[in-house]
């Protein structure tokens, strides 16, 4: 098993415990507030800030780049899922194998 299924094995229960609206709800706003804010700046470098955030664009792009981490995260959850299952199961199924 490689180190990177080793941590999703140990770290996706506390993930699990914590529900998928906090997961998408955290991931999709830190996508959503990143990648607006960047494209903004590179639209309106010498802008002031509170400017750039307080205008209806960034507002607009705010929400569709929230919705698009909404997705993001939905489908990264699943795949989580389908990944922590698969792994347990092995584990599960290993030692057995080796009786």
């Amino acid at each position: 098993m490689t180190p990177k299924e080793e941590y999703l094995l140990h770290t996706w229960p506390k993930q699990q415990a914590k529900g998928k609206t906090t997961y998408m709800a955290s991931h999709a706003l830190i996508y959503g507030l990143l990648v607006g804010f960047f494209s903004l700046m590179f639209r309106y470098g010498d802008a002031p800030v509170m400017e750039m955030v307080l205008s209806l664009e960034f507002l607009a792009k705010l929400v569709l780049f929230v919705v698009i981490g909404l997705i993001m995260a939905n489908y990264k959850w699943k795949a989580n899922n389908r990944k922590y299952d698969k792994l347990k199961h092995q584990s599960e199924q290993q030692p057995a194998s080796q009786l």
